[in-house]
């Protein structure tokens, strides 16, 4: 092998190591952040809440 082979296979390796590594972290910080704040992650579900002072009269 040639030295210019050896370096872009060697930088093909790093591409390939950096391409793994985000693609288990992505996910796994996504679900760290939707941990921290259940509440604004649940804010988007469902019907909002009634106004209870709807009925006073």
């Amino acid at each position: 092998m040639h030295k210019k082979e050896i370096h872009n296979t060697q930088q093909a390796k790093s591409r390939r190591n950096f391409l793994k590594k985000t693609a288990y972290a992505a996910p796994t910080l996504l679900a760290l952040g939707a941990l921290t704040k259940p509440t604004e992650v649940k804010a988007g579900f469902g019907n909002p809440p009634s106004d209870p002072n709807a009925n006073a009269w």
